[in-house]
């Protein structure tokens, strides 16, 4: 039970999780690709399957993240935050901050428009351009900027002198051929009259870029996933260890630097990154190891690219699992979301495999990673944020049940307590 247990590492394979493809024989890609070393973990592991927001529900990165990380997604600044951290743009204490991209888009008879190009592939070098003509924007005492960071993409920062409320819906319908959204507050808005004073400036912004990108290469600039700072514990304090990410997501950067983990930008070849975790493991006690790319594959290719992707990760992998064999350690891995690379789908809400792999878990009979065959583990099915305190299990990292070292409530063994002193008294009590 105490704090000095076994390191964890989470290799998180984004979006590897799919559904049977037609073309892969009725095989989901992570079922139907080579992966001779993942499946050597899942040979001398316990398998499962996860859902990592609720059953059926899509999860975006983040807010699954936020989960597999132990966290309730409420605690945490909204995407627009995350992501504003994650590229390295300032957030202000006060105020909202929202993402927000560049758009084609088609004017209707009623006075709206309606979203075409929301990806603008073949002119997003000339977005920075764009950006530039609607970079500042003043209305009723509310000051709006936009600064330009990568594709088609910036970040939207609204301040004033009255309070501003993040809980707005978003312009950007996040689908092509619907009509600009109308911001409007939401009904969990904390704020109503602060929510509606973002709302007002932000439809009126919106107006305003169009108007003003009549000569660009976009039309319009929407936003989404409005938030504020919000101020969540560490995760070496939630968690009861030093943790550091390997990413390239600047959503996931963000999200790691707002819980205080060492963010470690990875190298782009699979070989050099699982050279990078290691290096990582000497000085960490929780590793996050993510890999971005079967859910790209997916979103742009099709199942079999998706499988060969996953088939290239595994190669790489080999030395990082032997040594992951041949130590201490407890690893995860998962992905944390399910990604379909058929069908017009973002993410869809069925739960994902699960292999953990440690000196101390009871195995089963599962010799192979997929949907399928983690289905039928020793893991079951559980919730996503209940992984890690499962791992942490493994680790010998969880404080039994109703004990009470400090005031805080929960089960990370910690070892720094107050210690009980004599108040100047002897042991005789003189």
């Amino acid at each position: 039970m105490r704090g000095d247990g076994h390191r964890i590492l989470l290799v998180l394979l984004d979006g590897a999780a799919d559904r049977p493809a037609a073309e892969l024989g009725g095989r989901t890609p992570l079922e139907a690709a080579e992966t001779p070393t993942l499946d050597r973990l899942a040979t001398a592991g316990i398998s499962g399957i996860a859902d990592i927001g609720p059953p059926g529900v899509p999860m975006p990165s983040d807010r699954a993240h936020a989960r597999l990380f132990g966290y309730d997604p409420a605690s945490v600044p909204r995407r627009g935050v995350l992501e504003a951290r994650g590229l390295g743009v300032d957030v202000p204490d006060s105020g909202v901050t929202a993402s927000a991209n560049f758009a084609r888009i088609e004017s209707s008879s009623d006075g709206s428009w309606t979203v075409g190009d929301r990806s603008l592939s073949e002119v997003r070098s000339r977005c920075r351009d764009d950006a530039e003509l609607v970079s500042a924007f003043d209305t009723d005492g509310v000051t709006i900027s936009l600064e330009y960071t990568w594709k088609n993409r910036g970040i939207l920062r609204l301040t004033a002198d009255e309070p501003l409320d993040p809980g707005v819906t978003d312009t950007d319908p996040f689908e092509s051929g619907l009509p600009i959204t109308h911001p409007e507050p939401t009904v969990a808005a904390d704020d109503s009259e602060a929510a509606t004073r973002t709302a007002d400036a932000l439809a009126t912004y919106t107006r305003w870029s169009i108007d003003r990108l009549n000569e660009g290469e976009s039309d319009a600039v929407l936003s989404k996933w409005a938030g504020a700072p919000t101020h969540p514990e560490p995760f070496a304090e939630t968690q009861g260890m030093s943790a550091a990410s390997l990413t390239s997501k600047p959503v996931l950067a963000g999200l790691a630097a707002t819980l205080g983990m060492d963010v470690i930008d990875p190298p782009e070849g699979y070989d050099e990154r699982a050279a990078a975790v290691l290096d990582a493991l000497e000085s960490h006690e929780f590793v996050h190891a993510h890999y971005p790319e079967p859910d790209e594959v997916a979103h742009a290719e099709t199942p079999t690219d998706k499988a060969c992707e996953i088939e290239a990760i595994d190669a790489s992998l080999a030395t990082l699992v032997d040594h992951v064999l041949d130590d201490d350690l407890v690893t995860v891995v998962t992905a944390d979301h399910t990604t379909p690379s058929e069908r017009n789908v973002v993410h869809s809400g069925e739960p994902v495999p699960v292999t953990m792999v440690a000196p101390t878990a009871r195995t089963d009979g599962v010799d192979r990673v997929g949907e399928r065959p983690a289905a039928g583990g020793g893991v079951g099915r559980i919730a996503g944020d209940d992984l890690l305190r499962i791992a942490r299990a493994l680790g010998d990292r969880v404080l039994l049940d109703g004990l009470r070292r400090t005031p805080r409530d929960g089960t990370v063994p910690t070892i720094d307590v107050r210690p009980l002193t004599g108040g100047g008294m002897s042991r005789d009590g003189e």
